[in-house]
């Protein structure tokens, strides 16, 4: 049996080590799974574009492919106006120059100009919006309500003399306590949920706060399309909760290149609590597949 020196006992013990890990290192390597790359012999490279391959197109300042169906009341200049509504402004015509002097404005000036805005939601009230173009003290807007049966005519200023109000004709309490007398009157204390007219009732809440509106229509429902995606626009719809309020939404698509989203919110008792606008831009670029 050979013998081994004591002097070389340790260098033989590490010897047999090293060879038994280089032996667990081997056996490792040939039971290894295979490659983990995702695409195996393909190399993957960075690249700045959502969409490599596909140019994106500008689409900006080109046209919708179809103008978007849309929901409007009828605006008429003074000469188109029946008989009936002409007669309620010439009778009143006197109160209104002294509210709308209250507010600010003089409309005996020949540069105010005012068209009727056809609210069918108030029967019982002519709408008449008042503009006046830029001149040194700037433009000024307002909505004025013509009571059929009655002299008291309300008044709801958008700007005046080129400057607008702190707060918005939109979200301020005044409007919505103006509106609500109207709601009131045509429909007492019933909710919104009740009223087939929703839609028309919040077209005139927008027109009554200064911005005439031409809604995304409903019906037909469009598919989507790149229109649809340019306008990042919102179906109308009313939501009703539990406790009989409810909150409508819909879209102003009147602008070429701005989308005006609206929300209102109504108590239970069918009354006008808050309103907001947003506004949504179109991307100047889409990248599509060719």
């Amino acid at each position: 049996m050979l013998r081994i020196a004591p002097s070389l006992r340790p260098l033989l013990i590490a010897a047999i080590a090293i060879l038994a890990v280089q032996s667990q290192t081997a056996l490792a390597q040939r039971t290894e799974a295979p490659s983990q790359e995702l695409f195996p012999g393909y190399t993957a490279t960075s690249t700045n574009s959502p969409f490599p391959g596909v140019a994106a197109v500008p689409i900006g300042t080109t046209p919708l492919s179809t103008p978007p169906p849309v929901i409007s009341l009828e605006h008429l200049d003074p000469a188109q106006m029946s008989n009936l509504d002409y007669e309620v402004v010439s009778n009143l015509s006197a109160e209104l120059s002294k509210q709308a002097a209250l507010s600010g404005f003089d409309i005996s000036n020949p540069a105010w100009h005012y068209e009727q805005i056809v609210c069918p939601a108030f029967p019982d009230y002519v709408f008449l919006a008042f503009t006046h173009g830029a001149d040194a003290n700037g433009s000024s807007h307002f909505v004025a309500m013509l009571p059929r049966n009655s002299a008291q005519v309300r008044i709801v200023s958008t700007y005046a003399h080129g400057l607008l109000p702190f707060d918005a004709a939109w979200s301020r309490p005044a409007t919505h306590e103006v509106f609500n007398g109207l709601l009131r009157q045509e429909r007492g204390t019933a909710p919104l949920s009740n009223a087939p007219n929703w839609l028309v009732i919040a077209l005139c809440y927008a027109e009554l706060s200064g911005y005439p509106v031409q809604m995304l229509a409903y019906s037909p429902i469009p598919g989507p399309s790149l229109d649809l995606l340019r306008l990042n626009a919102n179906q109308p719809q009313m939501m009703i909760q539990a406790d009989k309020s409810a909150d409508v939404t819909f879209s102003d698509v009147s602008q070429p290149t701005i989308t005006t989203n609206w929300s209102l919110h109504f108590d239970r008792h069918g009354q006008i609590t808050s309103a907001s606008r947003s506004l949504a831009r179109q991307s100047a670029n889409i990248a599509l597949k060719p």
